[in-house]
């Protein structure tokens, strides 16, 4: 029952999963959710300092759970021809603040 609610409260706090992120746009890319949760991990880590850090250990979780996702979706990933470069499927933060 208490990881039960533990997995509730990570699923309802976790507000981006990188890996539905990426692949919400288009299929195709393998590993985009995992390159989006390395290449960003400096500014989210920022932009969780006006949350007081809270956020920060499903942060650093987001990327072995995307590593995970992304070799799961992998053989949909190499059969699926993508329709989008895979600069506009990784999101780019340009600015941290």
């Amino acid at each position: 029952m208490k990881y039960k609610v533990l997995i509730l409260l990570m699923c309802l706090l976790n507000v981006s999963c990188s890996t539905i992120k990426t692949h919400n746009v288009t299929f195709g890319h393998p590993y985009s959710g995992t390159e989006d949760a390395v290449k960003n991990f400096p500014c989210r880590v920022i932009y969780s300092t006006h949350t007081a850090l809270v956020d920060l250990p499903l942060i650093a979780l987001d990327m072995p759970f995307s590593f995970v996702m992304d070799t799961i979706l992998l053989p949909v990933d190499l059969f699926v021809k993508p329709k989008l470069d895979r600069e506009l499927t990784v999101a780019n933060d340009r600015k941290c603040i």
